[in-house]
């Protein structure tokens, strides 16, 4: 069986990670860049996240005893944050894949018609070698149609895939993946998906 959501999400993500956060925006190419820390700490029984822009040194917590109810959590560790439900409004998603002692993460931004910026994050452990994207990040953009939805597929770094599925009209269905593909052999992946009314549906048991 399973451990309990709130347990892989720490055995997998707790801790310090160090990254490069790149923000892009809708055309795919990017807007700015900076360094950043996160630690993950489990203390008297709540869950503290603090991301530190190392540039200014700005820090700024989030803290919960329990995963969010709109926290879905794979099996493997992997998650996504994000609203509980889409409607004629903004919305905001996070996905995060890890694999040993590096993670990728995005976070999208979209507007009610069309998607405003999406982050990328390459996060590691410290002492891992990991080189950031070249400069200027430029992700290749493909849109095809997925039935009466448009899904737009942003590739970055060659082995990282990004896929928003967004219906014409609101509130759904609305699709987001991320998927990182490791080696020949590991692929990492999770995905958040709304129905056509607009509900967060769960993930597949092999999630």
């Amino acid at each position: 069986m399973s451990a309990p959501p709130r347990q892989r999400l720490l055995e997998v993500n707790g801790g310090c990670w160090e990254g490069l956060f790149v923000r892009l925006g809708p055309d795919g190419r990017e807007i700015e860049r900076f360094p950043t820390r996160l630690l993950v700490t489990d203390q008297d029984g709540s869950i503290e996240a603090a991301l530190t822009y190392l540039n200014s040194g700005r820090t700024v917590p989030m803290r919960f005893h329990e995963p969010p109810a709109a926290m879905q959590i794979s099996a493997a560790g992997h998650w996504s944050l994000g609203i509980d439900r889409t409607g004629p409004w903004p919305w905001i998603a996070e996905l995060c894949v890890a694999h040993g002692d590096r993670r990728r993460r995005i976070v999208l931004r979209h507007g009610v018609d069309a998607l405003e910026n999406l982050t990328y994050a390459r996060e590691w452990r410290p002492g891992v070698t990991e080189a950031g994207p070249a400069t200027p990040l430029v992700a290749s953009l493909q849109t095809t149609e997925a039935g009466s939805a448009a899904a737009t597929r942003w590739c970055l770094d060659d082995n990282v895939e990004v896929v928003i599925v967004h219906p014409p009209t609101p509130p759904g269905p609305v699709q987001v993946s991320l998927t990182w593909q490791v080696d020949a052999d590991v692929r990492c992946r999770i995905e958040r998906h709304y129905s056509p009314y607009g509900l967060l549906e769960p993930l597949p048991a092999d999630g």
